[in-house]
């Protein structure tokens, strides 16, 4: 019985040999302090990812204008805003460097530059009360493309975040404006599936032909119906091409926002007409 733990006693004995020997003690000594300040400095470049330039812990960082400001050249880093967010563009210098075409964009939120393309002082600004719905719309897919391809930093106080963080007036203002191009978007499609688009095609020798089926314009119905001109406001010179059930009652309903073609006979569902400059 006393052999099955010998091996024990030899364990005991090999650590006890190590452990008298000074030179193995300081080769045990040093391995181990290198693997503990390894170990240290990993642990504090992780906490360095998620403290942020305030020095907080966890905390979304709010940056002043001032600040920002100074985020325009390689060294320091090349920073934008749009829609209130801070973003690093730096990894995009050939975009964004000192001379190179959206340089104008770095140190600022510029917001409404990115829809009207005025680089301008007057241009470079965050007040974007003056686009329509569906430009709002246009310059919010471009917080997607930031999002996506570049580092975000934090909020920016100013026309869309108060200094401590919390939405603006301008963050409302935005929402409101989504919200219209939504809805708006929403009448669009209904309206197209009640009004189809005609079908269009072009030729040398017949010119502009337009048609109507039960798939036209992409919309799938039990109908074929006749090719109108459709004016979104009566008094307006715009129109388009759909095409309209005689029988239905939302036809009837908006007789006045439609007018025949005058190369059209009132029931055919297909036929030849004339656009101007063609």
């Amino acid at each position: 019985m006393f052999t099955r733990y010998i091996w024990l006693l030899l364990l005991f004995w090999g650590a006890y040999v190590l452990l008298s020997n000074n030179y193995y003690v300081e080769l045990v000594e040093k391995y181990l302090t290198k693997f503990l300040d390894d170990f240290s400095q990993v642990i504090n470049e992780n906490e360095e990812i998620i403290v942020n330039n305030n020095g907080n812990k966890g905390e979304e960082r709010i940056w002043t204008r001032e600040e920002l400001e100074k985020f325009r050249t390689l060294e320091k880093g090349l920073y934008l805003a749009i829609l209130g967010q801070v973003f690093d563009v730096t990894k995009g210098e050939k975009h964004y460097a000192p001379g190179e075409t959206y340089h104008p964009f770095t140190g600022r939120d510029a917001s409404l530059a990115f829809i009207t393309g005025e680089f301008t002082e007057e241009g470079l600004i965050d007040d974007i009360s003056s686009l329509s719905a569906q430009q709002t719309k246009a310059l919010n897919g471009w917080v997607d493309f930031y999002t996506k391809t570049y580092s975000y930093q934090g909020k920016l106080v100013g026309n869309f975040y108060n200094s401590d963080g919390t939405p603006a007036a301008g963050f409302y203002n935005l929402q409101e404006k989504l919200k219209e191009a939504e809805q708006s978007e929403f009448r669009d499609a209904k309206k197209n599936q009640i009004f189809p688009p005609c079908n269009i095609e072009w030729q040398l020798d017949t010119g502009t032909r337009v048609w109507c089926t039960t798939s036209s314009g992409g919309i799938h119905r039990d109908w074929v119906g006749v090719p109108r001109m459709f004016f979104e406001n009566p008094t307006s010179k715009q129109h388009r091409c759909v095409c309209v059930n005689l029988d239905s009652k939302d036809f009837k309903e908006n007789q006045g926002n439609f007018r025949e073609f005058n190369e059209c006979l009132t029931d055919s569902s297909s036929c030849v007409i004339k656009i101007e400059n063609e």
